[in-house]
């Protein structure tokens, strides 16, 4: 049986213009391995719903099977 751990850290918000006004990619910043938080779940399905529920709140969630 597979278990999956979930890793999630809080990514900062850039602030200011419409979708329609970007102008530039933002650029993808490696988290500091000690503001990765993890959480373990013994289905896929439960890892899944944590991960959308965190990601709402402005967090870069990463599903990973174990």
């Amino acid at each position: 049986m597979s278990s999956y751990r979930v890793e999630y850290w809080k990514v900062e918000q850039k602030v200011g213009g419409s979708h329609a006004q970007m102008s530039e990619n933002i650029p993808y910043i490696k988290p500091d391995p000690k503001d990765i938080t993890r959480r373990y779940f013994s289905d896929y399905k439960s890892a899944n719903k944590f991960a959308k529920s965190i990601f709402e709140y402005g967090y870069h969630p990463n599903i990973i099977r174990e």
